[in-house]
């Protein structure tokens, strides 16, 4: 797919920045920071989209998620960290998908330049990451399908846009109750989503098993086997480990999790926004 840096030239230079950063960390502490990633930034596009409704901005007609159109930054087959090859990433996208809101692109809602760049940075911020991260998330995703975390960010997206604002908001705050109502949406739909997409991973075959125990040893006929299983068999088995991960991870980010540590997120979208 040909995907586009985004428009603004400040925020292309920080996508660019961004993508000279490699952490070279396990699948675990990976998994955990993806997941903490993606959940930032769907309280980010959901503050943002508050706000935009209540600055009065036109959010009528079918809102869909489809596949990404931006992209900060491109990965690497030969990544390197202090030197040493890494082994080939790719460019992961935090968020499940590119919204769209009666055929338009979500920040083209907004009348302000600035604030339209920040939404669109969103939307292309992505991450170097092995392969088995982006297999993953295109399964948990579900593009066009009901019950994947594209389905949950378009729900998440419904709730807050069809929702009735409770009591007087100071103009350029976020109206909080309607960005609770929406996350919690999204927070539910994310942890069936995952589970969805771990199902689906597990009916695939992955690297054969070892046969005997690690007291009596392995027979010799597993070990082969396990050692000439194909790639995509041990990205399987690392995709679906990596799912795993994200489902315990999920279950933790709900409003509450929002509230005690993801604040400043928040005020950070109220400052950046400008209309």
């Amino acid at each position: 797919m040909n995907r586009q840096r985004v428009s603004d030239p400040n925020l292309r230079s920080l996508g660019n920045f961004q993508g000279t950063i490699d952490r070279n960390s396990n699948f675990l502490q990976q998994a955990l920071d993806h997941n903490l990633g993606r959940n930032i930034r769907v309280a980010k596009v959901l503050g943002y989209l508050a706000l935009l409704r209540q600055r009065g901005a036109s959010l009528t007609g079918v809102i869909q998620c489809v596949a990404a159109q931006r992209q900060n930054f491109s990965s690497s087959k030969s990544m390197t960290h202090m030197s040493m090859p890494t082994g080939p990433t790719e460019a992961a996208h935090f968020l499940p998908g590119h919204i769209l809101i009666g055929s338009k692109d979500i920040w083209n809602l907004a009348t302000n330049p600035a604030t339209r760049g920040h939404i669109e940075f969103l939307f292309g911020e992505v991450e170097h990451l092995p392969a088995p991260f982006n297999q993953a998330d295109t399964v948990a995703e579900a593009k066009g399908e009901p019950g994947g975390l594209c389905s949950a960010l378009v729900h998440a997206c419904k709730t807050l846009v069809g929702r009735h604002l409770m009591g007087r908001v100071s103009d350029g705050k976020i109206p909080l109750d309607l960005v609770q109502s929406a996350y919690g949406d999204w927070h539910l739909d994310a942890v069936r989503a995952l589970n969805s997409g771990a199902a689906k991973k597990s009916t695939k075959p992955g690297i054969p098993p070892l046969v005997g125990d690690r007291f009596e040893g392995y027979t010799g006929e597993s070990i082969a086997a396990r050692s000439d299983a194909s790639t995509e068999l041990w990205n399987r088995d690392d995709s679906l480990r990596i799912l795993q991960y994200y489902i315990e991870d999920q279950q933790q980010r709900t409003w509450q999790w929002v509230m005690k540590d993801c604040r400043e997120a928040l005020r950070e979208v109220e400052s950046n926004f400008k209309g």
